[in-house]
């Protein structure tokens, strides 16, 4: 199983990419449609605004890189984000025309990371249970 160390690792990692992917999404909020062929959208506000959140879930992984026990909630929505919105970019595949090549986003920024969110919540639950289990005076 993975150890407490390996996992505060993992979340700074994950705390400093989110906020490299975050400012250079905010910065340059056309390079993703560069890269992948595609027309600019109108308004690239949103893609600065789509770029400020994931710097915001990077600050939230490195919180959680200090104490794991401590933030679980923000590891559960760090969680939801990763496993919900690749359902959000295949439904926009299917629906809109997206090309499947764009699916490099969610490898990168979702699918890579999934197994230490739920080594995560293995290594909690297990915490938990030897606390519970510790005899109080």
């Amino acid at each position: 199983m993975l150890s407490e160390t390996f996992l505060r690792r993992m979340f700074r990692v994950a705390g400093v990419y989110n906020i490299c992917w975050g400012l250079t999404i905010s910065l340059f909020p056309n390079l993703l449609f560069d890269i992948f062929g595609l027309p600019h959208i109108n308004y690239p506000f949103v893609m600065s605004g789509l770029g400020l959140m994931v710097g915001l879930y990077g600050y939230g992984y490195w919180v959680v890189g200090d104490d794991l026990r401590r933030y679980p909630h923000l590891v559960i929505l760090g969680f939801l984000g990763k496993a919900i919105g690749p359902i959000g970019w295949f439904w926009t595949v299917q629906t809109t025309g997206l090309p499947l090549r764009t699916m490099w986003t969610n490898v990168f920024n979702d699918f890579i990371w999934l197994p230490f969110f739920i080594a995560y919540f293995v290594w909690y639950r297990r915490q938990s249970r030897a606390l519970s289990a510790t005899p109080r005076r």
